[in-house]
């Protein structure tokens, strides 16, 4: 792999290019923030924010707007839907759903509902067949669940829209402690050591206590953060809304260097290795050395589309798969020389759009289109090649 050491912070594109491309991304990136905080107003079923989604054991469970779905991820066969019931105004379902496998007899899945502001418990039965049961519910934030939850020592820690993050007891839903920002928070909580890192809209990284959800320290950065933090290399790895890649010295409490993207920051990067791979709203796909701080290519790979979700990474860690969110295709990208792979994927009639993250198992690249009939679609990493899409897709 051929490493070079960065002495700039912007990527190696002549300067009339970059003004005239910054400023064609820069509009593309507010227009499709007005689109994705559209969806994320009060009202009716929207379809234009990022459904999450995880797979388990061959299942697969989506966030899949007005339900959650647990599908078969050989066949796309849907084996039952949360709510079960069409009683009461939908509720869109957009956090990825988690997996607590210790958690009662088969295990529990806990899910987020968005306008109706609560979480759910679902425990799951014998097979994934079998429908889960509710067996506890959470109500007390006042705003929207947009981004995921996670489990650290039997807690479920998830962020709201009313700028706070919720501890709850992952057995019964019970709240333990509250933590508030001062804006909204859509990223994942991470925990390291018992202490939880917050990422926030007002600017700022918190370090909080796991157990009591005391403040231990925070620090403030020039934009805001969508994107989950990853820990890498001893130091945590964030994003921001100011084009800001930071490395976060967790003793020093400081950000200890940064790297200037050509565009907003709001995808999670992918870590494989020492190497993070960092996509920028405007189709900018950079791979950092964690331990050196020198870019892996000689030049960022251009998606030629906004991506604002996680990209995925093959098994053997060869192709980084992103996902356009305009233009609903995904392509791969090369990982050893940056390249996008001009033979890989195929196009679709009517793709829709993909604001949500990538998910990959051992068999299949899954999708979760917004604005086609289409809710999830299944591809052949190898080749990109479609397999199934759920539901159906009518002839």
């Amino acid at each position: 792999m051929r490493v070079r050491r960065m002495t700039v912070s912007r990527s190696i594109v002549p300067t009339s290019v970059r003004l005239h491309v910054r400023a064609w991304r820069s509009t593309v990136a507010l227009v499709l923030m007005v689109l994705l905080l559209a969806g994320c107003a009060g009202g009716g079923l929207r379809h234009e924010s990022w459904p999450g989604m995880i797979s388990a054991d061959g299942t697969l469970y989506a966030a899949n707007l007005a339900h959650v779905e647990a599908i078969n991820a050989e066949t796309g066969k849907v084996y039952w839907s949360f709510p079960a019931t069409e009683e009461r105004k939908p509720q869109p379902f957009y956090a990825t759903p988690v997996l607590v496998p210790e958690v009662g007899e088969h295990g529990l899945l806990v899910v987020a509902g968005f306008t109706d502001r609560t979480v759910y418990g679902l425990s799951l039965g014998a097979s994934p067949a079998e429908r889960p049961d509710e067996v506890w519910r959470f109500q007390g934030a006042g705003g929207q669940y947009v981004g995921s939850g996670i489990v650290a020592d039997e807690l479920f820690l998830i962020g709201n829209g009313d700028g706070s993050v919720y501890a709850l007891n992952v057995s019964d839903g019970t709240e333990v402690w509250e933590f508030a920002t001062r804006d909204r928070v859509w990223a994942t909580p991470v925990v390291v050591d018992g202490v939880v890192y917050i990422a926030s809209l007002d600017h700022r990284l918190y370090a909080v206590d796991l157990r009591s959800g005391a403040e231990l320290w925070h620090i403030e950065v020039a934009g805001a953060i969508a994107a989950t933090p990853v820990y890498a290399a001893g130091h945590l790895w964030v994003g921001d809304f100011a084009s800001k890649f930071y490395q976060i010295d967790m003793d020093a409490r400081a950000v200890s260097w940064t790297f200037t993207a050509e565009n907003w920051l709001w995808a999670t990067p992918v870590l494989s290795g020492s190497i993070l791979y960092v996509a920028d709203i405007g189709g900018n796909v950079y791979a950092l050395n964690t331990e050196t701080l020198t870019m892996a290519w000689d030049a960022p790979a251009v998606v030629g589309d906004v991506v604002r979700g996680r990209p995925a990474l093959s098994a053997d860690g060869a192709q980084l798969f992103v996902a356009g969110y305009e233009k609903g295709n995904v392509v791969a990208i090369d990982t050893v020389t940056g390249r996008v792979q001009q033979s890989w994927g195929m196009t679709l009639a009517n793709p829709g759009r993909l604001p949500g993250d990538l998910v990959l198992d051992d068999a299949h690249l899954y999708t979760m289109p917004v604005l086609v009939a289409e809710r999830v679609q299944a591809f052949d990493p190898a080749t990109g090649e479609l397999v199934w899409s759920s539901p159906e897709a009518a002839e």
